[in-house]
């Protein structure tokens, strides 16, 4: 048992627990991946998806490192590849030296640079009538995350050596797998995306930190453009059948809790987060700061992810007051909110969009901000949010 995990059992025993008191698994306090995707969402023969990963280590400051390690898919669709092996997924450390891979593995990259390029004879064992052309097969990819950061151009014996404290336990790791469909299917996927975030039944401002008190519960929905649910052709056991795909939503946050971790877009349930403060084991965290993610998984593989950040409020900062709001004489220039106590202010609104890169001045008396480079020409008006959960009012402004 984990130091942490023992200490919580031993408070449980002294105070009383309930199961809500302990860890959820939408709670990202350790090394997690969260979710990994490519684009585009699957391949054709010949060509090339870019892959990222969502890998976070609330734990630490430094970076986190992940390899990509592919193998060759199997044409046939019979698993029969490299990554199949237990033996090479359940020990990392034989992939250490990314110059001599065991056979059927090829390193597909660092960090964001990883790529994936599905061969463009794989089919050709096949007869062109095949229906196995269309239904396809895999690619797949193992990756391993390090909670270290590793430079591109590092040596073999450092990378020898890291993987020598991975082996010994004494560097935190993930191995975690990951499919790519490859095949000549028409029907292309695409990854969905959230198109917007609802809270309480309202859409919520762009780019604005979610306001929360502590221990409030508010209701969340994630939602993305029609154009993600798309229509498709599913091949089931009594024939093809006409489909469209659902999404469904993973939640996950460094702090506070939700009732309701897996919900699907456009359906009846919605999630509740918790925010921090409502359980002695769930405190409000340092800075008052967090971190909301949803994972959008669509029925045929694609995946996307998002990040929200939030804020919990605290009533006993001094209530700021606006003045005036002075319209940016062009693109480049600032929006500047006048006023007092304005170190108190959170995010300030345009046109539905949260400025980017806001601050307050010293005395609090000016705050400034830069408009996004997609909020359209007019008059746009403006909210100001604070960290007391207050929102105000203030005089629109003329964006050119």
């Amino acid at each position: 048992m984990r130091a942490g995990s023992l200490a919580l059992a031993l408070a449980c025993a002294l105070w009383g627990c309930t199961p809500e008191d302990f860890p959820t698994e939408s709670l990202v306090d350790r090394l997690r991946m969260l979710g990994i995707t490519s684009s585009p969402a699957d391949l054709a023969p010949g060509e090339t998806a870019r892959l990222s990963a969502l890998v976070l280590d609330p734990t630490r400051a430094g970076a986190t490192t992940t390899f990509w390690i592919a193998c060759d898919p199997d044409p046939f669709n019979e698993n029969r590849s490299a990554c199949t092996d237990p033996s090479v997924v359940n020990d990392p450390s034989r992939l250490g030296d990314v110059q001599a891979l065991p056979p059927g593995l090829r390193f597909a990259g660092l960090n964001a640079s990883a790529s994936y390029t599905a061969p463009r004879g794989l089919f050709d064992v096949l007869a062109s009538d095949d229906p196995r052309r269309v239904l396809g097969t895999v690619g797949t990819l193992v990756t391993i995350s390090v909670a270290e950061e590793v430079s591109p151009a590092a040596p073999m014996a450092e990378l020898a050596a890291l993987f020598g404290r991975v082996q010994r336990r004494e560097v935190a790791s993930l191995v975690s797998l990951f499919r790519v469909r490859i095949s000549e299917d028409p029907e292309r996927n695409t990854n969905p995306r959230v198109s917007r975030l609802v809270v309480d039944g309202a859409d919520w401002p762009t780019g604005a930190r979610l306001m929360v008190r502590p221990g409030q519960d508010v209701v969340l929905d994630a939602d993305a453009a029609d154009a993600a649910f798309e229509p498709f052709t599913a091949v089931t056991p009594s024939g093809s059948e006409a489909r469209t795909e659902r999404i469904l939503v993973s939640w996950y946050s460094t702090a506070g809790r939700f009732s309701e971790t897996r919900t699907a877009m456009r359906e009846e349930v919605k999630t509740t987060f918790s925010a921090p403060g409502k359980k002695a084991f769930d405190p409000v965290p340092e800075r008052r700061a967090g971190t909301l993610w949803t994972v959008l998984r669509d029925t045929r593989g694609g995946l996307s992810w998002s990040e929200f950040p939030f804020f919990v409020c605290d009533e006993a900062l001094p209530a700021p007051e606006v003045t005036a709001v002075r319209a940016p004489a062009g693109r480049d220039d600032p929006v500047v909110v006048e006023g007092r106590q304005l170190d108190s202010v959170l995010d300030v609104i345009v046109g539905g969009v949260a400025l980017t890169r806001g601050r307050a001045d010293a005395s609090g008396a000016r705050w400034s901000g830069s408009l996004p480079a997609d909020v359209p020409p007019g008059e746009k008006a403006v909210v100001v949010h604070t960290r007391r959960c207050e929102r105000l009012e203030a005089p629109s402004v003329t964006v050119r």
